[in-house]
């Protein structure tokens, strides 16, 4: 049994699809992370090259265009353990045929690869909704959990919305930053703690959310199985109504 080892990233397994055509060889899985081989498993480490990956990545846009590329490639930034080996199957079917595949749910990986991308795109969606930004000395910051990796996927909605405020959305689980300078929209690593310095307003507009989100509640029609299927629990530490 072959199974491939890269980084993870749209670019390692990129690599990992072009050795396949290379090699003449198919892996039954492809991993980032951490797994359990079995005694008749071969693991191949597959070295990340830039050149190589452009080449793959012309190759999947002359069979769907650009869009095929970015669509193939979102499910690597789930917290799925078989993301790389579903997007791995999905974009090399559409390699071999020279076309895309990503609607053909016959295929158990494309079904799967489908599922993936809806599960990004609602967190996106939903974290819209939820994100609370805090008044800082020197503009907006806001921090949240996501279980996918999609600062960058959520940074461009607030850009446009808050197009003359600066602003930092953090990923507290990835330590990743999203920094809009009041111009233009960047993510970087951060390597150490955030220190942030409320304003002096910031308490009251808590204060003042916190009243209305209270006063719109009707007791009487409480429910707690709906909420949670519209909020559910896991983004509420983040959110200035639930402290």
């Amino acid at each position: 049994m072959l199974i491939y080892k890269c980084d993870g990233t749209a670019e390692g397994v990129s690599c990992c699809l072009y050795d396949s055509f290379v090699n003449k060889r198919v892996p039954e899985a492809v991993y980032s992370g951490s797994f359990q081989p079995s005694f008749d498993t071969e693991v191949v480490n597959i070295a990340t090259d830039k050149a190589i990956a452009e080449r793959v990545r012309r190759g999947i846009a002359k069979c769907g265009g650009i869009w095929l590329y970015s669509e193939l490639f979102l499910p690597l930034r789930s917290y799925d353990g078989l993301r790389e080996s579903v997007t791995f199957s999905v974009a090399r079917r559409c390699l071999e045929e020279r076309r895309s595949v990503v609607t053909d749910y016959t295929d158990a990986n494309v079904l799967y690869h489908r599922d993936l991308c809806e599960k990004i795109r609602k967190e996106v969606h939903r974290i819209h909704g939820f994100l609370r930004f805090s008044e800082c000395v020197g503009g907006l910051y806001a921090h949240f959990e996501p279980d996918n990796d999609i600062v960058d996927l959520v940074a461009p909605h607030f850009a446009e919305r808050f197009p003359s405020e600066k602003f930092i959305i953090h990923d507290t689980k990835r330590n990743l930053l999203a920094v809009y300078d009041g111009k233009s929209l960047k993510t970087v690593v951060n390597d150490y703690p955030v220190t942030v310095y409320l304003s002096t307003e910031e308490e009251n507009f808590r204060k003042l959310w916190k009243t209305y989100f209270s006063s719109v509640n009707i007791e009487s029609r409480k429910n707690e199985k709906l909420q949670n299927n519209y909020l559910p629990r896991r983004y509420r530490k983040n959110m200035t109504e639930f402290e």
